[in-house]
């Protein structure tokens, strides 16, 4: 029996369509990587954000304890008209999420997600305000009386000037650092405010040891226009020509 005859060209054209099955498997291969990595990117992108935003809002959380219990008032501001739905719309998402015929890159993307993460970051913003107003309220009001007043100064005096300066230092500018650092601020603010009280009676204690002329010429010249000629006396010239004391002190005319 004679055996039916071949297509000659039967084996190219099935070598041809192999390579064509194959060069399309490469091909969905390629793009089912290139879209995992797209996946993987706004997966990466939409979780570091949340974890950024959990961070500061705990942050700002812990703060708020902490300036609590220091008893600093703190007026909490109030939730953005949009967070309760933004809460809702990131519950719908993740019920979503194990959808396999929604797209995974879609769904971060969507404006449920974007719109509950900017509404998370207007929170966190606000409470940073917030506490940043609190810290500087806190500051203005321990800011000493006479702080910007004209300190007499005296023999022995040099440590106390020091620390007024370091004291004026403390209230030159609002605070600007991190918010982490306020429970620290204020509480070096009310350290410095202690400094200062325990400086006056210093000086306080100082000039009532000297003789009277000399403690009212000292006193008369560290106020704004300074001490009259007529306080110095012979007793304030011997005072000021003993031990150099008189370096610290200067002779104006108007």
């Amino acid at each position: 029996m004679t055996e039916p005859l071949k297509d000659p060209a039967e084996p190219a054209h099935r070598s041809l369509a192999d390579r064509a099955t194959q060069a399309l498997l490469a091909l969905a291969d390629q793009a089912d990587r290139k879209k995992t990595e797209v996946e993987r990117n706004a997966i990466s992108t939409a979780c570091n954000r949340a974890e950024a935003l959990t961070a500061r809002l705990t942050t700002c959380s812990d703060i708020d304890a902490e300036l609590a219990d220091r008893g600093v008032a703190h007026i909490r501001p109030s939730m953005p008209a949009d967070a309760a739905r933004s809460i809702t719309n990131l519950r719908r998402v993740a019920t979503q999420a194990a959808d396999p015929t929604q797209d995974l890159t879609e769904r971060l993307r969507t404006g449920a997600v974007q719109d509950s993460l900017r509404s998370a970051e207007t929170i966190a913003k606000s409470l940073e305000q917030s506490l940043q107003r609190a810290g500087n309220a806190e500051q203005k009001r321990l800011r000493p009386e006479g702080l910007d007043q004209s300190i007499a100064a005296m023999p022995g005096s040099e440590s106390l000037q020091v620390r007024i300066s370091r004291i004026r230092s403390a209230w030159s500018r609002p605070f600007t650092g991190p918010i982490e650092q306020l429970p620290a601020a204020v509480d070096s603010w009310r350290q410095h405010a202690a400094d200062w009280e325990d400086i006056q009676h210093e000086l306080t204690r100082r000039l009532a040891n000297l003789p009277p002329e000399i403690a009212t010429f000292i006193g008369a010249a560290a106020s704004d226009g300074g001490a009259p000629w007529s306080l110095v006396t012979a007793a304030v010239r011997d005072w000021l020509d003993t031990d150099g004391r008189g370096d610290g002190y200067g002779v104006r005319k108007w």
